[in-house]
Formats: C-alpha cells, sequence, structure tokens
C-alpha cells in the first residue's frame, strides 16, 4: 500500500482533488461566461485541467490499494466506483477545456503551421459558443461529480461511528 509519511496515501492525495477539481470546474464556468476572464484564466485553467487527470489516477490507484488492505464494506465499494469514475470525468474535462482554450485564442493555433487549419475551423461563429456551452457542462458535472465522489468517501469512512 502507497503511504506518504505513515499514512496511507489515498487519505492525503484526496485533499487535493476535493479542493482542485471543484476550483477547475468553476474557472472552467467562468472562463466560458465571462469574456473579459478569458486572458487571465486560460493558464490557470490549463494547468488545473492538466493537474487533474494525473491526480484522479494517483488518488485512485491508492484508493484501490488502501481498499484491498482493508475489509470493503458496500459503501466503500461504491466509493470505489466513483473514484474510478472521477478519472475519466478529470480526462473528458481535459480534453473540453483545451478545446475551449483553443477556441478562445485560435490565432496562437495559426502560429504553428501544422494546426493552420485546426485554427480556421476554430475561428468559426458557432465554435466559440459550443465550447462554452461544453465548458460550462463539463466544470458543472466536475464539480457535481468530485463531491459525490468525495460525500460517498465521507460516508464510507463515517458511517461506522453512528
Amino acid at each position: 500500500m502507497l503511504e506518504i509519511a505513515g499514512l496511507p496515501a489515498h487519505i492525503l492525495l484526496i485533499h487535493g482533488v476535493v479542493v482542485l477539481a471543484p476550483l477547475a470546474g468553476v474557472l472552467a464556468v467562468v472562463f466560458a461566461l465571462l469574456r473579459r476572464s478569458r486572458r487571465y484564466l486560460a493558464w490557470p485553467l490549463g494547468i488545473l485541467a492538466l493537474l487533474m487527470v494525473p491526480l484522479t489516477v494517483v488518488t485512485a490507484e491508492a484508493g484501490e490499494q488502501l481498499e484491498k488492505a482493508r475489509p470493503a464494506s458496500q459503501l466503500i465499494q461504491d466509493h470505489a466506483h466513483q473514484g474510478s469514475f472521477l478519472r475519466y470525468v478529470a480526462a473528458l474535462f481535459l480534453v473540453v477545456a483545451a478545446v475551449q482554450i483553443a477556441a478562445a485564442f485560435p490565432s496562437l493555433l495559426g502560429r504553428l503551421p501544422a494546426f493552420r487549419g485546426l485554427a480556421i475551423l476554430l475561428e468559426s461563429r458557432w465554435v466559440l459558443p459550443a465550447t462554452s456551452v461544453l465548458g460550462v457542462l463539463a466544470g458543472l458535472f466536475l464539480v457535481y461529480q468530485s463531491i459525490a465522489t468525495g460525500h460517498s468517501g465521507a460516508a464510507s469512512v463515517w458511517a461506522a461511528t453512528r
């Protein structure tokens, strides 16, 4: 079982997911809805979206190791399913955030010869509104899924103390 300072890594890594996933989701929503904020939020959104994928994967892997080391109840199994699903949600969020950022700044892609065709497509009138809608949906879903996963984990730990 993966440990950090003698504690199961999952219980430490999960704090990063619990804080960063909703933050990334809210950034995606703000990025989509407030045009003036895009210039300032592009880098933080891109970095958070990129960071969420390995963080959720490592946290889920550490959780699976913890699940194997401890007796598993139905609540823990439900949490494990939520955590596995969150990995895919984080990966999908990364793709949506990347497309959202690229659609907001198509001229940056136009500078690279390999992406000129993509930059022309991204300059279409319908692309920015479509990616904004996708960004809002993906951001809200990431927030929801991280809360649902965290709640199921908390319930699996604290249900025995009632």
